[in-house]
Formats: C-alpha cells, structure tokens, sequence
C-alpha cells in the first residue's frame, strides 16, 4: 500500500534526525504532529490541517476557527428567503393550503407564487406563456423552499392542509429575523440533501464542504471570477473526491469535468447565490445558472461569516 503523504513527511523528517532512545523518537513524532496540523496549507489556500477538519466536521462548533455573527439583519433579498417569505406568508393569507391528492401544494397557488418570484423576462424565458405551471415540482425551487420550511418545523400538512406551526405563527407576527434565517441555514446545510431532484449524482463532500466553499468566495471573492475559478481550487484542495466523480452528465468528458458541474451546480447555483453569499453581474442576472456567469461574494458574508484562520 502506497504510504500516505502525511506519511511520507513524517518518514523523511524522522530520517533528518538521530535518536538515542525511544523517549526521544517518540518526542520527535509528537512535536512533528502539532506542527503539521498546525502548518497553513497551500492547497487549502492557507487553511491548516486542524482548522480544515473542524470546518469540514464540526462547522457549528468550532468557535476557534469560525463563528456566525446573529447580530446583523438577514438578507431578506436573497433568492431562497424571499421565496421562504412568500411560502409562509402565502399560507397564512390563504388560512390554510389543501395538498393535492399527491401532497403537493395547489397549482393555483404555485402559480400564484411564481408570478411574485420571478420577473416578467425571467417567465418569457422560461415559456410560461406556452406551457403554464401545472403541479409543484415544475417551479423546482418552491418545491424545495417548501420541504426546507418543513423540515425546519415552519410548516406541517394536518389533516391534509398546509398550515404553519408555531414556529410559523411567529414568524407572521414577528416578521423574518436572523433567528429565523439561521435556523433555515444551518437545516439545509446539515440536515437537507443537495442532491434532492437536482438530477446530478451523489457527492456528499461537496455539501460537507460549504464552510470551505464561503472561505474561498471570503478570499477571493472581492472581484468577479468565472464560477470555474472556485471549482479549481476545490479539487485543489480535495482531489480525492475525484474517486466519486459519476458516469454523468455526458456532456462532462473527464472525472473533473463532472465533479467541477456538480460542484458549480450545488455549491454557487444552488447555495451560495440563492442564500445571499454571492452575487452575479447586473448582465448575467436573468441567466443565474449559467456556468459561465462570473460571481463575487455578498457583503453579507463577510458580515455573517468570521473564520479566524
């Protein structure tokens, strides 16, 4: 078996060294311990070993390597909370929603909901005019938004109706607070799976790595880059996960090709844009998904986000 590169360092930096005694060889191995987890990588653009792992595995309780600043509005203009808000809000006007016979929200109310989401270019584009909105998973992000809304305990279906929990209530007479979007937040990225209807494969890293992902668009985010840009240095950092890389889509030739679309798809697309981390350039705006469109990071992130690296 081909010895790990921690493995390799350790090897030649005890091979530079003469021991005495075993004390001395074991000293030396736990001095090379604390300082390699402790050397800023540059893979992982200056993060160390320790303080990855944490990001990677104990995102929420880590306060010596990050923390979430509560003390700042939300982005009630960001895509998925603006969508949130006009769920609830939509259900408490109505009194209550009755689910179809499939347990989906009612047509008219999705399309109700669609004309105040997206602009009218946006619903040209999309050909609403010629093939209007006949059930919930064809507006895919009210679709999401709503299972999100029940999985954070806003929303239950009782007695086959839509009604808002207390949780919900709350939030109606309280309005949308930073409670509220962190609560949101931290479900989606823990609990939630990004692979949910996005008709891409499973790669569970790239969701375990959404702290790694708003590390970067901190860093580099200050001026627009290519989407392609922070695809790169994921894979930098983490080129193992090219082991997972799927069969499809087809259109992708190469293992980095593939992981590179779903990364770009769940990680910019479909997390960082839609929740107020990153934005796209005024001229891109009505085509969001596109690969091409260049990004940069919100100030909101900097705001919300506090990595201490």
């Amino acid at each position: 078996m081909e010895p790990s590169e921690f493995l390799k360092r350790l090897i030649a930096y005890l091979m530079s060294k003469n021991f005495n005694s075993a004390e001395e060889l074991l000293r030396e191995i736990e001095k090379f311990i604390y300082v390699d987890k402790d050397t800023p990588i540059e893979e992982f653009c200056g993060i160390t070993p320790y303080k990855m792992m944490r990001i990677l595995y104990f995102p929420f309780e880590s306060p010596d390597v990050v923390s979430f600043n509560r003390d700042i509005p939300p982005p009630i203009d960001a895509p998925f909370i603006r969508l949130f808000i006009l769920l609830i809000n939509g259900i408490n006007e109505a009194g209550g929603l009755k689910a179809t016979a499939k347990g989906n929200l009612p047509r008219d109310f999705c399309r109700e909901i669609e004309k105040k989401y997206r602009s009218e270019e946006e619903l040209k584009i999309i050909g609403r005019d010629r093939w209007p909105l006949l059930r919930e998973h064809e507006f895919l992000e009210l679709h999401k938004v709503r299972v999100l809304a029940w999985m954070a305990g806003y929303i239950k279906n009782y007695k086959k109706r839509f009604v808002l929990t207390g949780k919900g209530k709350r939030l109606i007479k309280d309005g949308f607070t930073m409670d509220d979007y962190f609560s949101l937040f931290k479900t989606f990225v823990w609990e939630y799976n990004w692979a949910y209807y996005d008709f891409y494969d499973e790669v569970v890293f790239i969701q375990i790595s959404f702290l790694f992902t708003l590390y970067l668009l901190h860093t580099f985010g200050d001026e627009y880059r290519p989407k392609d840009f922070y695809a790169d240095k994921f894979l930098t950092a983490f080129p193992k996960v090219l082991e997972n890389a799927p069969e499809e889509p087809l259109w992708c030739s190469t293992p980095e090709e593939r992981i590179k679309e779903i990364y770009i798809h769940r990680a910019i697309d479909m997390f960082a844009i839609p929740w107020g981390f990153a934005e796209i350039e005024e001229k891109w705006k009505e085509f969001v998904s596109l690969r091409g469109a260049p990004v940069r990071k919100t100030d909101f992130l900097d705001q919300f986000v506090k990595f201490k690296i």
